[in-house]
């Protein structure tokens, strides 16, 4: 990296923030199921931006009508329909600062299924693997021979929601901070925070309208808009799409023993020159749940520090080693009120 590293100054730790002016490259590639190839055949797109209030705005910002899409959009909150044939998919999708590639799962795999997760994993592994393409799978239970609903003031929708933390695997049986708030434009505080959980897999009975439904889990954050309907039941499994980070500091003399403060930020910064923060632990050989990206990871140990930069992979363990020097210029790490 050279004998000298300019000081950066970084974001707060939020996956999403305020909608700057700027623009961010999004792909969406329709597939048949997790982890399978791009389809070969036609999709329909449809991208509508949400307003305060929630609800998708009518002219769309971006449409399409292949099997992938490539759009810029700013950040913030959306909502997606993709169409092939007879099956159609819609969903919510956050956009954050950083380019974004999702596979949206486009097959019957996104059919309706059990309120709880884990009876849906049991009646149907495949489908209850599927996760979140994007952001989420959206099952939307309703009982057999009933009407679909339409929304309607003081009713109320039940939310089911799990997490699992690549396509293929099973759900996550650790306890998830669950944060549900009301929805508004901009960052998810601006909302009111109306409930909470600390558990696997969490249920919600809420009025009917548009919510964030914030996700942490081991450092990583995970932000989703949901819009209820009253009289309905909706079940939701967001897909990390996370890998694994080892993390190895090598001093002049040899690998690190002793604790080793790490820090990993988005690999690009906003206009403003400033980087998101992703995680920060002090250990001396870390192995961190990262989301799908590239990120810069950043080694202290006293007056001793190192930049590399981190690529991952869902499903992939990814071994990086930072070698370590002493000097001025080290990135400065500042917490932003944002």
């Amino acid at each position: 990296m050279g004998n000298v590293v300019p000081r950066l100054a970084f974001a707060a730790a939020v996956l999403f923030v305020a909608v700057p002016a700027w623009a961010t490259p999004v792909t969406l590639h329709a597939v048949d199921q997790p982890g399978g190839a791009v389809l070969n055949e036609p999709v329909t797109w449809q991208v509508q931006r949400l307003d305060k209030a929630g609800k998708p705005v009518p002219t769309p910002v971006a449409v399409g009508s292949e099997a992938t899409l490539k759009t810029d959009l700013k950040p913030g909150h959306y909502m997606l329909t993709a169409k092939r044939g007879t099956i159609s998919i819609t969903q919510g999708l956050v956009v954050g600062s950083s380019n974004e590639t999702r596979n949206i799962v486009v097959s019957s795999a996104n059919a309706a299924v059990q309120a709880d997760p884990k009876a849906a994993k049991a009646a149907n592994p495949t489908v209850a693997a599927t996760g979140a393409p994007g952001v989420a799978t959206v099952k939307q239970i309703v009982a057999a021979g009933a009407a679909v609903q339409a929304p309607a003031s003081g009713g109320t929708a039940k939310l089911t929601i799990g997490m699992i933390p690549n396509s293929g695997c099973g759900f996550i049986n650790d306890p998830i901070e669950w944060q549900v708030f009301t929805y508004s434009k901009g960052v998810t505080e601006n909302g009111q925070l109306v409930a909470k959980k600390n558990i696997s897999s969490a249920s919600f009975t809420l009025p009917a309208g548009s919510y964030v439904i914030r996700a942490s889990y081991k450092g990583t954050q995970s932000d989703l808009v949901i819009p209820l309907s009253v009289g309905q039941s909706y079940n939701y499994t967001i897909n990390l799409y996370a890998g694994q980070a080892k993390l190895i500091a090598v001093r002049p003399t040899g690998p690190a023993r002793d604790l080793v403060e790490w820090t990993v930020v988005r690999e690009k910064p906003g206009v403003d020159g400033k980087y998101q923060l992703v995680t920060m632990v002090k250990e001396t050989s870390p192995q961190l749940l990262i989301r799908e990206g590239n990120y810069l990871v950043i080694a202290r140990l006293g007056d001793m520090w190192g930049v590399q930069p981190l690529s991952i992979k869902a499903g992939r363990i990814t071994t990086t080693k930072v070698t370590m020097k002493r000097g001025e210029g080290a990135p400065v790490v500042v917490a932003s009120a944002n």
